[in-house]
């Protein structure tokens, strides 16, 4: 039996995922959750969220789980694994999919879904509304700015979007939350420092100028970020703010980091796809640039995923309308 993992994903309005299935994959033309087979040596936790930035270019936490499905379609049988997973992402990159939705649970069994799919969806809608129901005084209390070891407790502790708009509204006026949050992005703990750039990148939706005096130390710590989680979430923030926001002091930094990711063999699909934005708007600061960046863009596309050459061919042709960059 084979085991493959599915991911649940929910956006900030509680609409899950579903992708379909393109005209190069089994099943082609039906529906399901996202996901893919465990590698050897792959725990179940690291493949959903390795396979969701391969197909989708997507930043996921996992919230909880499903029952395991078993199904049998004939050529292979397998162990569907669900897990329930939040995002902040709106779009997703597809590289194997032709189509996506956003959709209220109890909308999901109007799709033409895999076979395996289908229990998932009806597991996942049953326990929706009791779910939404059960939500305990401790899950909406208020956020405090304490700093040291409580703080990190407390964002260790986070398990659903609605706690991280929390911090990020809370973060908007006070700025010593969010040098805090900067800081622990730095943690040895994996889990406190992917939810304090989540944070982070949850502020700029909120209020974009709220990020602007701590923007030069972004910089600083992206180089040193102790894994692609946090990387993808700091890129976000840099590349939601306005170039010209960006200290001038800390653009040579900025551009060969980026430059560095594009050159980079086997750099996961967001944080590249971050990378050639934030290039193509320093491109109108430094006009000089146009051309390295285009080609770096162009050479980091080759072979790569339909959705990647799909935003790396966006990406071109901004550079060469210089009106049409962001200011």
């Amino acid at each position: 039996m084979t085991d493959v993992t599915c991911a649940v994903i929910r956006n900030e309005e509680r609409l899950v995922l579903a992708v379909r299935r393109g005209p190069g994959m089994n099943n082609a033309g039906k529906w399901e959750f996202p996901g893919g087979k465990t590698r050897p040596g792959e725990d179940h936790e690291e493949c959903i969220i390795r396979e969701i930035d391969e197909e989708l270019g997507m930043e996921i936490v996992i919230c909880g789980r499903l029952e395991a499905v078993e199904h049998d379609y004939g050529n292979i049988r397998i162990r569907l694994i669900p897990f329930i997973c939040d995002t902040l992402a709106s779009k997703p990159l597809l590289s194997e999919h032709d189509q996506y939705r956003w959709m209220e649970p109890d909308e999901l069994m109007t799709l033409d879904m895999t076979a395996a799919d289908i229990p998932v969806a009806l597991q996942y809608a049953s326990g929706h509304r009791c779910a939404a129901n059960s939500e305990t005084e401790e899950e909406t209390a208020g956020i405090t700015t304490e700093v040291g070891e409580e703080l990190s407790c407390m964002i260790g502790r986070i398990t659903s979007v609605e706690e991280i708009i929390m911090v990020a509204q809370s973060a908007v006026n006070d700025p010593n939350l969010l040098s805090q949050l900067v800081g622990l992005c730095s943690s040895t703990e994996k889990r406190v420092g992917f939810m304090a750039s989540w944070a982070l990148a949850k502020v700029v939706d909120v209020d974009l100028k709220a990020m602007v005096p701590f923007l030069s130390l972004v910089i600083d710590v992206l180089p040193s970020a102790p894994n692609e989680s946090v990387q993808r979430s700091l890129m976000r923030v840099l590349t939601r703010s306005r170039t010209s926001d960006i200290p001038q002091s800390h653009h040579a930094k900025l551009i060969d980091y980026c430059m560095t990711l594009m050159r980079v063999p086997n750099v996961p699909v967001a944080p590249k796809a971050y990378a050639m934005e934030i290039l193509a708007s320093l491109c109108e600061l430094y006009p000089e640039m146009v051309n390295e960046v285009a080609a770096a863009v162009q050479m980091a596309i080759n072979d790569a995923s339909w959705g990647m050459q799909a935003a790396g061919r966006k990406v071109i042709q901004r550079l060469g309308r210089g009106n049409s960059l962001k200011d």
